[in-house]
């Protein structure tokens, strides 16, 4: 049947829900057993409202902690508290890593309307992350200046796999903040990314010395985002490739403080700044790209010194 956004959703998801409509005392209104490996499956389910809390505690609709399940064919909304579901290997009071890495699978759900983000990724969370329609979740008093909820989150050392979602009219697409040291690179491909407040995708590592924070970009859609396509900084490596990046209000894509940027067979147009900015990122490949019809210029180089 229709969904709420463009995507159909299961009759039974649509008439099968977990309704925090009331609630007074401050919980998730999902939770599966934490430092499991035990197989778990949650398929088909309406989870929504949670109110405001007088407490202020921020909490999500689902909390996945040090387990591994299945979170698939459901709709997760109107949240009022925070976010809609989290992903992490952290302890309750987001103290020392559980022993259990989170590894769900969070596929095909619906995810709209929360005052937070749709999908968080804290540290230990190597999710899955595929097929999900996620839209409309933000920090309602958010500024201007502020930074904004986004469609699926990133912190830390989490590294998920972000792939096929569509993410629009969300604060970004993706936003990844305070990206730490993992030997696993951060992948997000074949994402469709639109209309969000603060661009498709937004990664910003922690910077300092002997950090390894990379990040694959492939074959994302990225248009019409209200700032620039793709913001990357603070990173040591970037591989951006086959990607589509156009009519975006700022730049198509910025590096800011990247050591290593590849750019390599992607189609960058139609942007209301630069195609691609790169501000201090002292080495840099770029071939195979077809860069046009950007208003100030194709590729913008700032910060370079001779080497």
């Amino acid at each position: 049947m229709d969904g709420p956004g463009n995507k159909k959703v299961l009759k039974r998801t649509a008439r099968t829900i977990i309704d925090g409509t009331g609630i007074e005392s401050p919980g998730y209104l999902v939770s599966f057993p934490k430092d499991t490996t035990a197989p778990m499956r949650l398929d088909g389910f309406t989870i929504m409202n949670m109110p405001k809390y007088v407490s202020g505690i921020n909490l999500f609709l689902m909390e996945i902690r040090g387990c591994s399940p299945e979170v698939v064919n459901n709709i997760v909304t109107k949240n009022r508290s925070w976010g809609g579901i989290l992903s992490t290997g952290l302890g309750m009071g987001m103290g020392p890593p559980l022993e259990t890495v989170a590894k769900p699978v969070i596929r095909n759900n619906v995810i709209y309307d929360n005052f937070g983000p749709g999908i968080s990724n804290g540290p230990n969370s190597a999710a899955l992350v595929a097929d999900n329609e996620v839209f409309d979740n933000r920090f309602p008093d958010a500024a201007d200046e502020d930074p904004d909820a986004p469609g699926i989150g990133v912190r830390e050392y989490a590294r998920p796999i972000i792939e096929n979602n569509v993410c629009y009219r969300n604060g970004s697409g993706v936003g990844g903040i305070n990206l730490d040291s993992h030997e696993q690179a951060l992948v997000i491909r074949n994402n469709v990314f639109y209309e969000n407040r603060r661009g498709g995708i937004g990664l910003r590592g922690l910077g300092g010395d002997n950090t390894h924070i990379v990040a694959v970009i492939e074959k994302n859609k990225v248009y019409g985002e209200l700032r620039a396509g793709m913001r990357l900084s603070k990173l040591d490596k970037v591989d951006v490739t086959n990607n589509t990046v156009f009519d975006n209000r700022r730049a198509g894509i910025i590096f800011l403080n990247v050591d290593e940027a590849i750019l390599e067979d992607n189609e960058i147009y139609g942007n209301l700044t630069a195609g691609v900015r790169l501000f201090n990122v002292p080495s840099a490949i770029l071939r195979g790209n077809h860069i046009y019809e950007n208003v100030t210029a194709g590729i913008d180089f700032v910060g370079w010194q001779e080497r």
